[in-house]
């Protein structure tokens, strides 16, 4: 009887003190390089661990616009997305906007559409990334 109590406070104890071991933290997710490429802006993204590929794709979302058409590597153990953005939706972005990325599109499975994308991310932390505000000197042409 005493070995099962000492194995089962041996037991809580581990897992009550190590609990930060379980929890994970979020990748770190931030925009690379921005590049002309003849009449396409290819916007790099990378993150320090590879993006899932699923069924969904990931959307880039600047402002009230979404860009859904990317490639997606991963080289060095890092993921990286490069959107390709038609330069005429590029020069329609709004400087100061938004910037997220989204795994799937949140907006569909939210009832209610008129629900921003910063409340959807905090209900779904794990497929949304912030990326900060557009700003569009960041393109090297």
């Amino acid at each position: 009887m005493k070995n099962r109590i000492y194995l089962i406070i041996t037991c809580f104890s581990i897992l009550y003190f190590s609990e930060n071991t379980f929890a994970q933290e979020k990748a770190k997710t931030e925009i690379t390089s921005v590049i002309q490429n003849a009449q396409t802006v290819e916007l790099t993204i990378e993150s320090t661990t590879p993006f899932y590929f699923g069924g969904n794709v990931h959307i880039l979302h600047v402002g009230n616009n979404d860009f859904k058409m990317y490639k997606q590597t991963k080289n060095n153990g890092k993921g990286q997305l490069t959107y390709l953005i038609p330069i005429s939706d590029w020069n329609t972005l709004t400087n100061g906007a938004d910037v997220w990325v989204t795994y799937g599109n949140l907006f569909k499975t939210s009832p209610d559409q008129n629900i921003d994308i910063k409340t959807l991310c905090e209900k779904a932390p794990q497929k949304c990334w912030y990326l900060g505000k557009f700003n569009a000197d960041l393109l090297k042409k």
